[in-house]
């Protein structure tokens, strides 16, 4: 897929309801839905960034691009990775866990990803000072898979915290059927990291 345009605010890279539902092959409308039957899960500056007044006018300047922001708004919400993740557990669909993964490594992390460090294998022979050692902190598959159960684990505090709260039983029994079915997504992204088999690098040390 195409990655969306890049937006930051506060030092933070965010994404608009508008990149967010195409991504996700839905429409705004919906990710509002989302916002607002779900808005006790959401934590401004923790999901979301709302933007008004003079912080949204030195944003329309900044991006200029109606694309982004209407010139007539008069406020804009802009969704963090947590945001992201919370988006993709409410639709819960394929396309919307597949996309999210896709935008934590190349759109919310990308200077993350270019920090990783890449090994050459070379013919030389093992010198004295070096040790065999798996190279997980160098491969992009190992550590997508590792993240996925972190997002996963995340996803489950929300929905657990949420039915320690003061909440209708129809919200509760929804946010325990919820994390239900995280269970099952954890326990598979589980087995596909239990399936993925780490090569021997040597190390000096």
């Amino acid at each position: 897929m195409q990655l969306p345009v890049t937006v930051e605010v506060k030092g933070i890279r965010v994404l608009t309801s508008k990149q967010i539902a195409e991504a996700y092959q839905t429409t705004t409308d919906t990710i509002k839905t989302n916002f607002n039957a779900n808005r006790s899960r959401f934590v401004e500056e923790k999901h979301y960034i709302a933007l008004t007044g003079d912080e949204l006018k030195a944003f329309k300047k900044q991006v200029r691009s109606p694309y982004l922001v209407a010139n007539r708004a008069s406020h804009l919400y802009l969704w963090t990775e947590k945001g992201a993740l919370l988006h993709a557990k409410s639709l819960n669909t394929d396309k919307a866990w597949e996309v999210y993964d896709y935008l934590v490594d190349y759109y919310f992390r990308a200077e993350e990803q270019r920090k990783v460090p890449v090994t050459v294998e070379t013919k030389q022979k093992s010198r004295p000072n070096t040790r065999k050692v798996v190279d997980v902190p160098e491969n992009p598959q190992i550590l997508n898979a590792i993240q996925k159960i972190k997002d996963d684990l995340t996803c489950m505090n929300v929905l657990l915290d949420d039915c320690k709260m003061y909440i209708d039983e129809d919200t509760y029994v929804e946010r325990r059927k919820s994390a239900a079915e995280v269970v099952h997504i954890i326990v598979k992204d589980w087995t596909s990291l239990l399936n993925l088999k780490p090569k021997l690098v040597e190390k000096y040390y």
